[in-house]
């Protein structure tokens, strides 16, 4: 008798076939199920592993031991008998074929999801500029960890942890981070990390989940590389709520070491700064951030969160910095003037420096301040002192890159905005941004691209709008001057009507004289603020009344920021040379010359 007649008379082949199923089957369903019980990610490696090293000591049981109508048994304890060799074989072939049922299973709930995660792909926003380069190696995306304390109010939580974990790795220097906007984009979807990958121009991806209960807090972490699936780490914390700082500080710290990324100052530093913060305090900020990252009328809120978080903990230089941030935004949105809100956010930057010199977010908010007042070399100094403080923190650059476009140096503003726009590649803001600078450059062609793809991936976002409508009517597209005047009247609750004939004038000499009695008629709002009347009467060929309205806007004290934005529109070219408006460069002291050739160290 041949070997093989043998092993198929003792059915080691069907054996070896259940094994290697069953192994199959337990492998798909330890690496599905495993990260939501916070199994390390060399768990299905090591049972592969183990398998392997089992399997020859399975086939020698198999040759030995046989399955019989009364159990178990010797095979050298069984007469042959042809009846008892096909009993056991078909009691073999049931179990082979459930065990390749249940694989095939796995197998194919694994396929759905990743197509349905693929397929609702086509939801997310996807970057307007940019080109096509390598992904960087050292690159990372801090997804929002999921809430899983059962209440959507504890959001805030969650959210807030994900923020101080991305601010932290921010400070790592080579390492990309890419922006909250953007990472954020990905809440409550369930993308593939491949496309989330792509997206955002980044290698690896961390996500993870909190877990709060009283003052216990348990919080899972894992990095996966986007681009195979693989995990590259993980780990589970099971702490109190006042020891949440150290857990963000080591999670930080796993994934520098993980990544090979060379922290500065060694290993011994610090990325999130851990002195004894009382946990309401703490909970107080996280809330902030959440009403933060809302904008609008939510800053108020922010605001008053912070404030609270600060009664509790004087010393909390984070909440200091978040608290300047928030009152410097105040007026952007209206909720307050501009010298006020100013004198309030620098007080507060001021003060978050005296506990902590080496706060990223208080030179950006600081910044900001200066920035508004029109002092431009403290701005500069400011912000690029945040940028060597958190060289990966996205905001800092796109506040430079403001400052930049305001102080005269477009071409470096665009220079810096696309450093900003590849590590935030989703913000609305940057990419609408992107639009005012390439006109300011008269790059009108790319700037009429941006602001179109602009609009087309964020129609709800007022800004991209107030951007485009300049670009135009420079370049001739009469219809959708109409509708984006329209489109910005309805975002700002205006009469959309209102601002289609004045657009009308635009493209139209016959409408002109109405056109312009209607702009005068309307009162000051978001809508018709003294820059937009500024560029309305450039586009309608009254330039010499938009000098009118910049010097009666820097008469009245608002936004010098905003005022030196709007001085160095290409529509105020045909008067350049005009006394005026000389003058009025010379009051704002512009052009500012940075310190630094490139705009930056």
């Amino acid at each position: 008798m041949s070997v093989f007649t043998e092993l198929k008379r003792r059915n080691v082949i069907r054996a070896a076939v259940l094994y290697i199923g069953a192994v199959w089957a337990l492998a798909q369903g330890i690496a599905q199920l495993g990260p939501f019980f916070g199994m390390p990610d060399w768990g299905v490696r090591w049972f592969v592993i183990a398998a392997a090293i089992g399997f020859p000591f399975w086939i020698a049981f198999a040759w030995v031991y046989e399955w019989t109508p009364k159990g178990l048994k010797r095979e050298s304890e069984i007469a042959v008998d042809a009846a008892i060799a096909r009993a056991a074989g078909r009691r073999m072939d049931r179990a082979i074929i459930a065990v390749l049922a249940v694989a095939v299973v796995l197998l194919l709930t694994n396929a759905f999801v990743s197509r349905k995660s693929t397929g609702s792909q086509k939801n997310v926003p996807t970057p307007t500029t940019g080109t096509s380069t390598a992904i960087p190696a050292k690159s990372i995306a801090v997804l929002p960890f999921v809430n899983m304390s059962g209440d959507a109010k504890e959001d805030y939580f969650s959210d807030g942890i994900t923020e101080e974990i991305l601010n932290a790795l921010a400070q790592v220097p080579d390492l990309k981070v890419a922006g909250r906007t953007s990472a954020f984009a990905f809440k409550g979807k369930a993308e593939d990390l491949r496309k989330i990958g792509e997206a955002l121009d980044v290698a690896t991806v961390l996500e993870g989940s909190v877990q709060k209960s009283g003052d216990a807090v348990r919080i899972t972490a894992q990095l996966i590389d986007a681009r195979s699936g693989y995990h590259l780490w993980s780990d589970k914390y099971d702490r109190k709520l006042d020891n949440v700082f150290a857990v963000e500080d080591e999670i930080s710290k796993a994934i520098a070491d993980t990544m090979r990324v060379q922290l500065s100052g060694g290993g011994k530093v610090t990325l999130v700064a851990q002195e004894g913060i009382d946990p309401q305090a703490h909970d107080f900020y996280l809330r902030g951030l959440a009403e933060y990252a809302q904008r609008g009328p939510s800053l108020l809120d922010a605001v008053a969160s912070f404030q609270k978080a600060l009664a509790i903990a004087p010393d909390y230089a984070d909440a200091w910095a978040a608290l300047a941030e928030a009152n410097a935004q105040l007026p952007n949105y209206g909720l307050g003037e501009v010298s006020t809100a100013m004198s309030a956010a620098e007080a507060s930057a001021l003060q978050a420096l005296k506990i902590n010199p080496s706060n990223a977010a208080a030179y950006v908010a600081l910044g900001v301040v200066y920035l508004n007042r029109g002092q431009w070399a403290q701005a500069d100094e400011a912000l690029r002192q945040a940028m060597r403080l958190a060289p990966g923190d996205a905001e800092a650059i796109h506040q430079h890159a403001y400052f930049l476009l305001v102080s005269g140096n477009p071409e470096l503003a665009l220079n810096e905005l696309d450093r900003a726009i590849a590590i935030d590649p989703l913000s609305p803001v940057m990419n609408a941004g992107r639009g005012e600078i390439l006109f300011y450059l008269h790059r009108y062609e790319a700037a009429w691209a941006q602001v179109q793809a602009s609009i087309a991936h964020y129609p709800d976002f007022a800004l991209a709008y107030f951007f485009a409508i300049p670009v135009a009517g420079v370049t001739g597209h009469a219809a959708e001057l109409r509708a984006y005047a329209r489109r910005e009247a309805e975002l700002g609750g205006e009469n959309p009507d209102v601002a289609a004939q004045i657009a009308l004038g635009v493209a139209d000499p016959t409408q002109r004289a109405h056109a312009l009695r209607v702009l005068a008629g309307q009162p000051d709002s978001p809508v018709f603020d003294p820059y937009a009347r500024i560029n309305w009467y450039c586009l309608l060929g009254e330039p010499a009344k938009a000098i009118d309205v910049l010097d009666s806007a820097m008469r009245a004290g608002r936004n010098p920021a905003f005022s030196a934005e709007a001085a160095g529109s290409p529509l105020f070219d045909p008067v350049r040379n005009d006394p005026r408006f000389k003058a009025a460069l010379k009051t704002m002291g512009l052009p500012y010359v940075p310190t630094s050739k490139t705009g930056r160290d």
